[in-house]
Protein backbone atom coordinates (compact mmCIF):
# COMPACT_ATOMS: atom_id res chain seq x y z
CA UNK A 1 0.00 0.00 0.00
CA UNK A 2 1.40 3.40 -0.98
CA UNK A 3 1.69 6.15 1.59
CA UNK A 4 -0.45 9.19 0.94
CA UNK A 5 0.83 12.75 1.17
CA UNK A 6 -2.54 13.51 2.79
CA UNK A 7 -1.08 12.43 6.16
CA UNK A 8 1.26 15.46 6.27
CA UNK A 9 0.20 17.63 9.20
CA UNK A 10 -1.41 14.78 11.14
CA UNK A 11 -0.69 15.15 14.83
CA UNK A 12 -0.11 12.14 17.03
CA UNK A 13 -1.28 12.03 20.65
CA UNK A 14 0.46 14.30 23.12
CA UNK A 15 2.28 12.46 25.92
CA UNK A 16 4.28 13.07 29.09
CA UNK A 17 7.62 11.63 30.11
CA UNK A 18 9.83 11.98 33.18
CA UNK A 19 13.50 12.48 32.40
CA UNK A 20 15.34 10.80 35.27
CA UNK A 21 19.01 11.19 36.25
CA UNK A 22 19.33 7.40 36.43
CA UNK A 23 18.05 7.00 32.89
CA UNK A 24 20.50 9.65 31.69
CA UNK A 25 23.32 7.66 33.31
CA UNK A 26 22.10 4.38 31.78
CA UNK A 27 21.84 6.00 28.36
CA UNK A 28 25.38 7.37 28.65
CA UNK A 29 26.72 3.96 29.66
CA UNK A 30 24.93 2.39 26.68
CA UNK A 31 26.46 4.82 24.17
CA UNK A 32 29.91 4.95 25.79
CA UNK A 33 29.63 8.57 26.95
CA UNK A 34 32.05 9.20 29.83
CA UNK A 35 31.75 12.95 30.41
CA UNK A 36 31.21 13.40 34.19
CA UNK A 37 28.61 16.16 33.69
CA UNK A 38 26.12 13.41 32.80
CA UNK A 39 26.91 11.31 35.89
CA UNK A 40 27.62 13.76 38.69
CA UNK A 41 25.50 16.76 39.66
CA UNK A 42 28.47 18.61 41.20
CA UNK A 43 30.51 18.16 38.01
CA UNK A 44 27.57 19.47 35.99
CA UNK A 45 27.27 22.53 38.24
CA UNK A 46 31.02 23.17 38.02
CA UNK A 47 30.61 23.17 34.23
CA UNK A 48 27.85 25.82 34.45
CA UNK A 49 24.73 23.65 34.29
CA UNK A 50 21.89 23.97 36.81
CA UNK A 51 21.37 20.19 36.88
CA UNK A 52 22.66 17.07 35.18
CA UNK A 53 21.99 17.66 31.46
CA UNK A 54 20.76 14.96 29.13
CA UNK A 55 23.17 14.18 26.28
CA UNK A 56 22.22 15.48 22.83
CA UNK A 57 20.70 12.24 21.48
CA UNK A 58 18.70 11.39 24.62
CA UNK A 59 15.41 12.64 23.08
CA UNK A 60 15.21 9.35 21.18
CA UNK A 61 14.53 7.73 24.56
CA UNK A 62 11.65 10.14 25.12
CA UNK A 63 10.17 9.46 21.70
CA UNK A 64 10.22 5.66 21.90
CA UNK A 65 9.85 4.93 25.63
CA UNK A 66 7.45 7.80 26.19
CA UNK A 67 5.24 7.06 23.21
CA UNK A 68 5.27 3.33 22.41
CA UNK A 69 1.95 3.86 20.58
CA UNK A 70 3.96 5.24 17.65
CA UNK A 71 4.17 1.71 16.21
CA UNK A 72 0.36 1.37 16.16
CA UNK A 73 0.04 4.89 14.74
CA UNK A 74 2.46 4.08 11.92
CA UNK A 75 0.55 0.91 11.06
CA UNK A 76 -2.76 2.80 11.05
CA UNK A 77 -1.22 5.32 8.64
CA UNK A 78 -0.44 2.51 6.22
CA UNK A 79 3.24 2.12 7.07
CA UNK A 80 4.35 -1.51 6.86
CA UNK A 81 6.53 -1.85 9.97
CA UNK A 82 8.33 -4.87 8.53
CA UNK A 83 9.70 -2.65 5.76
CA UNK A 84 10.92 0.44 7.62
CA UNK A 85 14.49 1.59 7.97
CA UNK A 86 15.54 4.48 10.19
CA UNK A 87 16.92 7.11 7.86
CA UNK A 88 17.86 10.08 10.04
CA UNK A 89 17.43 11.79 13.37
CA UNK A 90 18.07 15.51 13.77
CA UNK A 91 17.69 17.71 16.85
CA UNK A 92 17.21 21.46 17.14
CA UNK A 93 17.73 22.62 20.72
CA UNK A 94 16.15 25.77 22.12
CA UNK A 95 17.50 25.12 25.61
CA UNK A 96 19.12 22.35 27.63
CA UNK A 97 17.17 19.20 28.48
CA UNK A 98 17.34 18.53 32.23
CA UNK A 99 15.76 15.90 34.49
CA UNK A 100 12.07 16.49 35.18
CA UNK A 101 8.67 16.10 33.61
CA UNK A 102 8.35 16.97 29.93
CA UNK A 103 5.55 16.67 27.41
CA UNK A 104 5.82 16.04 23.72
CA UNK A 105 3.80 15.84 20.54
CA UNK A 106 4.72 14.48 17.14
CA UNK A 107 3.31 15.29 13.75
CA UNK A 108 4.02 14.11 10.26
CA UNK A 109 5.98 16.91 8.66
CA UNK A 110 6.79 15.43 5.25
CA UNK A 111 6.05 12.50 2.94
CA UNK A 112 8.04 11.69 -0.17
CA UNK A 113 6.62 9.14 -2.59
CA UNK A 114 7.92 7.65 -5.80
CA UNK A 115 10.68 5.10 -6.19
CA UNK A 116 11.11 5.32 -2.44
CA UNK A 117 8.74 6.34 0.32
CA UNK A 118 10.04 8.50 3.15
CA UNK A 119 7.96 9.72 6.08
CA UNK A 120 9.31 12.42 8.41
CA UNK A 121 8.00 12.95 11.93
CA UNK A 122 8.68 16.15 13.87
CA UNK A 123 8.42 15.91 17.65
CA UNK A 124 8.47 18.98 19.88
CA UNK A 125 9.42 18.44 23.52
CA UNK A 126 8.19 20.98 26.07
CA UNK A 127 9.15 21.74 29.66
CA UNK A 128 6.67 22.02 32.53
CA UNK A 129 5.96 25.66 31.55
CA UNK A 130 5.05 24.56 27.99
CA UNK A 131 8.16 26.25 26.58
CA UNK A 132 9.79 24.23 23.79
CA UNK A 133 13.06 22.58 24.78
CA UNK A 134 13.81 21.02 21.40
CA UNK A 135 12.45 19.68 18.17
CA UNK A 136 13.42 16.25 16.93
CA UNK A 137 13.01 15.24 13.32
CA UNK A 138 12.97 11.52 12.49
CA UNK A 139 12.73 10.17 8.96
CA UNK A 140 11.98 6.60 8.03
CA UNK A 141 12.48 4.89 4.69
CA UNK A 142 9.85 2.35 3.63
CA UNK A 143 11.18 -0.40 1.38
CA UNK A 144 9.13 -1.34 -1.65
CA UNK A 145 8.35 -4.95 -2.50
Amino acid sequence: MAISKDIVGKKLDRFEFTVERGKIKEFCLAIGEKNPIYFDLEEAKKAGYTDTPAPPTFPTVIQFWGYPKIWNDMAELGIDLSKILHLKEEYTYHKILYPGKVSAQSEISDVKVGRAEIVTFKTTIYDASEDPILSAEMAIFIRKD
